[in-house]
């Protein structure tokens, strides 16, 4: 959310001994993968990869996770969504409720008994929001590991051709996060300085801007709505509910807005157990989100963690 790097560019994966097929047509296996990060190969390979050229990357044979799902829907409209005007109509003089990240009507974990959990990573936009942490998505292709990014309209229209990209990769979810990333707020409720939506109808906006951009432009009908620094209000997430959408928190706070060094970051995605739904950032490069993972999956791998996406994980 705050202090990224202008980078819209997108490497290959599969960087020389980093997942690269031998002669069988094999990626690196899983023992293989492991016994390379013990060493501290993968973690300089994929950082390093991170810094190559810009390519379309191979599909990696795939570990062990939930089967992936495509996000993109075909390209038509939401149907039986209620209309800006009917919103406005049926809310405009309800109390907003509670506000916050974990207020009634949000998910922050997944059905109870869950065995998998979910990476949430969010792409916030705006001036100091639309860079991009390639070696993210090069650590989660090399691991075949699925996750769910929340996408701002701002930081899908500084990075078309990665857009494209994302959206092609089935191992990835893309989600809504929100158009000019606002708290979702009635009545105008601010949180770390930002000011929120000031009524029903930038209510509306907020959500259904960046639900059609996303529809029109990539054929992706999200399900899931993740607000600006993730705070809204119980008015706010039933109007998600009636426009088709889940609104979705977190139970595990991996990178606090993208903060925290590489260390911090490795302790907190080793808590990861089954039913969390971890929320990092792919947007600032600069950031220690990015090595921080590389770190810890590793060891979650050992540990026979499972991952999924939300899609995945609540159908």
């Amino acid at each position: 959310m705050t202090n990224a790097t202008e980078n819209d560019s997108f490497s290959e994966v599969s960087a020389p001994h980093l997942g690269t097929p031998n002669s069988s047509g094999a990626h690196l296996d899983r023992r293989a993968a492991l016994a390379m990060f013990g060493s501290g190969v993968v973690v300089s390979a994929i950082s390093a990869c991170s810094r190559g050229p810009s390519k379309p990357a191979p599909t990696p044979a795939a570990t062990k996770t939930a089967p992936p799902v495509p996000s993109a829907a075909p390209d038509q409209g939401q149907t039986g969504v209620a209309s800006r005007e009917e919103i406005i109509a049926n809310y405009q003089n309800v109390a907003p409720g509670e506000f916050g990240p974990d207020i009634p009507g949000i998910k922050v974990a997944l059905p109870p008994g869950s065995t998998v959990a979910a990476i949430t990573l969010d792409a916030c936009g705006g001036p100091n929001g639309s860079g991009l942490d390639r070696q993210i998505l090069d650590t989660l292709r090399y691991f075949q590991i699925p996750a769910t990014l929340f996408i701002n309209q701002r930081w899908a229209q500084e990075h078309p051709e990665t857009m494209g990209e994302l959206v092609d990769d089935t191992l990835f979810d893309i989600e809504n996060h929100g158009t000019k990333h606002l708290p979702l707020s009635v009545d105008g409720q601010a949180v770390y300085g930002i000011e929120g939506t000031r009524s029903v109808g930038e209510v509306y906006d907020e959500i259904m801007g960046n639900q059609e951009y996303l529809r029109s432009e990539y054929g992706v009908q999200c399900q899931f709505f993740r607000p600006g620094t993730a705070f809204l209000d119980e008015t706010s997430a039933q109007i998600c509910l009636d426009l088709g959408l889940t609104p979705a928190g977190f139970s595990l706070n991996l990178d606090n807005g993208a903060t925290l060094p590489a260390e911090s970051v490795e302790e907190r995605v080793t808590h990861f157990a089954g039913g969390d739904i971890g929320l990092g950032h792919f947007n600032i490069p600069s950031s220690g989100t990015g090595t921080g993972l590389a770190r810890a999956l590793p060891q979650l791998m050992e540990r026979d963690i499972e991952f999924a996406t939300l899609r995945q994980a609540t159908r």
